[in-house]
């Protein structure tokens, strides 16, 4: 290999990053805490990139199919209040759930309240019922030294350390709180700014890229991020319309077999939707705990419906819907959820199919150009399939 400038910038790149990477394995723990106290900073930023692209979903329907004109005026004002109502609309979704759900879960906490002192006082005749039926244990219950004081002490010295544990968690809860509020209060703001400047910032960041890359790199790198767009859109847009519908068959299978807080039900199932093909089992035990203090048969039977319903929307709703907005099979959905959930959690779910998506698009366009290149007739292997 020749020794020319170019190469020597190559060759000096690999040992850089071969010394980085070695340097790195060999102090792993204080990469990592880097990398969390770097993701700490960087976490309201984080949340509002996220904020900005889910307020970009109803505001990109109001800027094009509600206040899309050519007048001046409008144009002046379509950015500012089409952001509005987007803020408006998400904040007029989210008080409808917490005004649903906020009463039924203090009623369900009341009917708890008064129904753990029954059970503490019917424990003393299950006592006396049990020795009745069983009177070899009564014996040996009796046969059993038991040490009261000493029972005594250990239970005095774990309230008192729990009571300076509970302080110390009030405390470090308090300060969570206020640190999560501060990140939201940023988070929106910077959101509400990516919004209102998000073609100069991607004119921006276009100017970057072509300044300090090679201009094929470049291009490559807008056209990745121009289909990663594109797709998670979709998959937002997608995963609203799966999610209505699943909430929306909830509430009417709800009616026809009369199990009661179908409303409240229904807005759990909604929400847990959101996690693909899974989240709305989260939604079930939560619903089925609320209705199991009213009627116990009912929350079976509640139980047994969305289970059946989850089968129906993961093998016909949900592949087809989010397989149709995305662009991937509905194998691969399948797959991508079951991965991504088992290796990130509820966050993998979340990120699954429209990362999968967009890797399957870039991989179906790639070795398209490679069969390109090898001379094959796409249209026909197509059809020989």
């Amino acid at each position: 290999m020749e020794l020319n400038r170019q190469n020597m910038r190559k060759i000096l790149f690999i040992a850089a990053f071969s010394i980085i990477l070695f340097l790195g394995l060999q102090n792993l723990d204080s990469v990592a805490r880097g990398v969390k106290s770097v993701l700490g900073l960087l976490t309201p930023f984080l949340i509002g990139i996220a904020m900005a692209f889910l307020l970009y979903v109803p505001l990109e329907f109001i800027e094009q199919k509600i206040l899309f004109s050519d007048r001046k005026l409008i144009k002046a004002i379509r950015r500012p209040v089409s952001i509005l109502l987007s803020v408006l609309l998400v904040s007029a979704i989210l008080f409808v759930v917490i005004v649903m759900l906020v009463p039924q879960l203090a009623e369900t906490v009341q009917i708890l309240t008064n129904y753990i002192p029954v059970f503490f006082r019917s424990i003393p005749e299950w006592a006396d019922d049990f020795t009745q039926r069983f009177p070899d244990f009564n014996q040996w219950l009796e046969t059993v030294e038991i040490d009261w004081n000493r029972i005594g002490n250990n239970i005095m010295d774990f309230v008192k350390n729990s009571t300076s544990s509970v302080l110390g968690s009030t405390i470090s809860a308090i300060s969570h709180v206020f640190s999560t509020a501060f990140n939201v209060i940023v988070a929106f703001v910077f959101s509400i700014y990516i919004l209102l400047n998000k073609e100069k910032l991607a004119g921006q960041m276009k100017r970057l890229l072509y300044a300090y890359l090679p201009e094929k790199r470049a291009a490559r790198i807008i056209e990745i991020s121009r289909l990663t767009k594109k797709t998670f859109y979709k998959f937002v847009t997608g995963q609203i319309i799966e999610a209505t519908i699943l909430g929306l068959l909830c509430f009417i299978g709800m009616l026809i077999l009369r199990i009661p807080y179908a409303p409240v039900a229904s807005v759990l199932i909604f929400i847990t939707a959101f996690i693909p093909l899974f989240g709305a089992f989260i939604g079930t035990g939560l619903a089925a705990f609320i209705i199991l203090m009213v009627n116990p048969m009912k929350a079976v039977w509640f139980v047994v419906f969305i289970i059946v319903l989850q089968q129906f929307e993961g093998n016909v709703i949900y592949p087809r819907v989010m397989g149709t907005s995305v662009g991937l099979p509905a194998m691969w959905v399948i797959v991508a959820v079951t991965v991504g959930g088992g290796t990130m959690g509820i966050v993998g779910m979340l990120l699954a199919v429209p990362v999968a998506s967009v890797i399957y698009a870039l991989l179906k366009q790639a070795v398209g150009d490679r069969l390109k290149k090898k001379g094959f007739n796409l249209k026909k292997m197509e059809m020989d399939q």
